[in-house]
């Protein structure tokens, strides 16, 4: 099965959810993981509707950076 690049936007979302969580005290632990998986299908969901958001290869040397931009300098 292939992934679409709305399933892979979710899929990256819900990898990073857990630290943006972590911000918020007690937030990480307070969602479950389907609550989780759901947040981030809203927010995928959501950029989809007026942002224009494609895969970039992974920066080298650099863990896993789905969907950012590289930087220029």
């Amino acid at each position: 099965m292939s992934w679409t690049t709305a399933d892979e936007l979710r899929f990256t979302i819900r990898m990073w959810l857990p630290k943006g969580l972590s911000l918020i005290r007690g937030m990480r632990r307070a969602l479950t993981e389907e609550e989780q998986d759901r947040v981030a299908g809203e927010i995928a969901a959501h950029l989809d509707h007026g942002w224009k958001i494609e895969p970039v290869p992974p920066q080298v040397g650099g863990g896993y950076s789905g969907f950012a931009q590289k930087k220029t300098d």
